[in-house]
């Protein structure tokens, strides 16, 4: 039986939903979160779209966006019963606060494309084979026998997109060139879609990438690069404390890198760190090392710790990583 059965059955036997993706969301995550809850919609359920992080400004083309709310106790929502929680994108545990709604909805439906996903759901469907969770999700709407319209055409191809870095990553395949036509047939607009996910940045994102890039280094031998953000920093530069997303390709793009690191202070004693490789290292399994994960070629973890001791700890594994042989 195919996966997406007991996925789309759950979806028609569900009345009322809740939807949640990871923490920290990025394009692909936001847009799976929307699309399901625009299926659930179609499908005549009421549902409620999460998330534990505010959404950055440049997002707000997204159709539907006003719908996502912060799990924040005491909201009207979260006084209402709800019978089952759907997560996209993440496993459950990194869903930040949405993660205490498992034990009060009668199942949970977990989606996603990250290799390091071992399934936290009653009913998962699970494929690192996937270009994006987006794909995933399209399958879903597809197997459900409901038909795509511009709105949800949007979502999806922004969703693929974006994890595909604009069909550049090694993650790119054939079926992901073949869904972003069938979405672009439905009314997807690819320039329009890539002028604000690329093209659309604040002075305060400009001048802190300006403050990013004067901390870039690399190891001795050059396999490994990193950029660190400080809270200071960002006060500095008046920008949002979200403000950083795409530095992480700076370091990358440099010849002879082989895995490129983002260091990225969000707290006292808190430090998110992001992934990317090339070719030979896979990543998730370094962020799994250090309580994270995603996938081999684009991963990201919470350090529990200082800025200096994540940078000393983090670079110094992922230097042994890119120098040992093929």
């Amino acid at each position: 039986m195919s996966a997406l059965v007991p996925v789309v059955q759950a979806f028609r036997e569900g009345r009322r939903f809740l939807i949640a993706g990871h923490v920290d969301p990025d394009p692909d995550c936001i847009g799976s979160l929307l699309a399901v809850d625009w299926l659930l919609e179609r499908l005549g359920k009421e549902a409620q779209p999460l998330s534990h992080d505010a959404l950055l400004p440049q997002w707000q083309f997204f159709p539907r966006i006003d719908r996502i709310a912060h799990p924040t106790a005491g909201a009207p929502w979260s006084r209402e019963t709800w019978d089952t929680l759907v997560v996209v994108d993440c496993e459950l545990e990194r869903t930040g606060s949405v993660a205490l709604w498992a034990d009060r909805v009668e199942r949970v439906i977990n989606i996603d494309h990250h290799v390091t996903n071992e399934g936290t759901g009653d009913i998962n469907l699970i494929d690192p084979g996937a270009a994006a969770t987006g794909e995933l999700i399209y399958r879903v709407i597809r197997a459900a026998g409901v038909g795509l319209d511009a709105s949800v055409a949007t979502l999806l191809y922004a969703a693929i997109m974006s994890d595909t870095g604009s069909f550049r990553f090694s993650n790119t395949t054939a079926a992901a060139f073949e869904i972003a036509a069938d979405l672009v047939r439905h009314g997807a607009e690819p320039d329009v879609i890539a002028g604000e996910l690329y093209d659309t940045r604040s002075w305060e994102y400009v001048r802190l990438l300006g403050r990013v890039l004067e901390t870039l280094q690399r190891s001795p031998d050059g396999s490994v690069a990193w950029i660190t953000l400080t809270q200071e920093m960002i006060r500095e530069e008046g920008a949002r404390a979200d403000e950083s997303e795409g530095f992480i390709q700076y370091p990358r793009m440099i010849d002879g890198v082989e895995v490129a690191l983002f260091f990225k202070e969000t707290g006292p004693g808190e430090v998110r760190v992001g992934f990317r490789s090339k070719r030979r290292v896979d990543v998730s399994q370094l962020a799994q090392e250090f309580g994270g994960g995603g996938h081999p070629r684009a991963a990201g973890c919470t350090f529990r710790g200082t800025l200096d001791q994540a940078v000393e700890q983090i670079v110094a594994r992922a230097v042994q990583l890119a120098g040992d042989p093929v």
